[in-house]
């Protein structure tokens, strides 16, 4: 099936996947950003963000701050506080950890019969069942993630597009290059 001109699209970021990653590859991406370069090609009808919540000071009013920054550039705001777990390999003895695959994969089911092409800010493999679902239901999928941080089954295939090949466009807080960015949709 072939995209209209101008595709209604879905863009679902999972925040503390992004985050994490973009910490580990040295540059953050901007969501705003992220957000008008998929606007370019596409007509944005559900632009979700799944973020985990601090319950401790300052983390809790800066994540609320976000929050509301999220909502006011035109994302839907999913959230649930975070767990924390153990970790010995950690300074402090735990790790924070929220994990969104099922209310991803449940909202992006319920929003496709409004989207041509779903966008998903991920590298987590598990949502490969999820691209099974939408190629089902004979829609597009693309995968946003960057590129060394990515499961490999993502990066093996034509629905993926690399954080990296468009790090001009959606940087935070980063400089311009002379290389240019590839456009949503196109394959890297």
């Amino acid at each position: 099936m072939e995209l209209p001109q101008k595709p209604k699209a879905g863009l679902y970021v999972d925040d503390s996947n992004l985050y994490k990653r973009g910490k580990a590859t040295g540059w953050m991406t901007d969501y705003k950003k992220l957000y008008k370069w998929v606007s370019i090609l596409n007509t944005i009808i559900h632009a979700r963000i799944y973020m985990g919540r601090p319950k401790y000071e300052p983390a809790k009013t800066i994540n609320e701050v976000l929050e509301e920054y999220f909502k006011k550039i035109g994302f839907d705001v999913t959230a649930k506080n975070l767990k924390r777990l153990k970790d010995n390999d950690s300074e402090s003895g735990y790790r924070n950890k929220c994990n969104f695959d099922v209310e991803m994969h449940d909202e992006i089911m319920n929003d496709l019969n409004d989207l041509d092409i779903v966008y998903i800010a991920s590298g987590d493999s598990d949502f490969l069942r999820t691209k099974e679902n939408i190629l089902k239901k004979q829609k597009h999928i693309k995968f946003i993630a960057y590129k060394n941080n990515c499961a490999w089954e993502i990066k093996t295939g034509s629905w993926f597009i690399s954080l990296d090949s468009i790090k001009n466009e959606v940087e935070r807080n980063g400089h311009k290059t002379k290389k240019p960015g590839i456009m949503p949709g196109e394959v890297t």
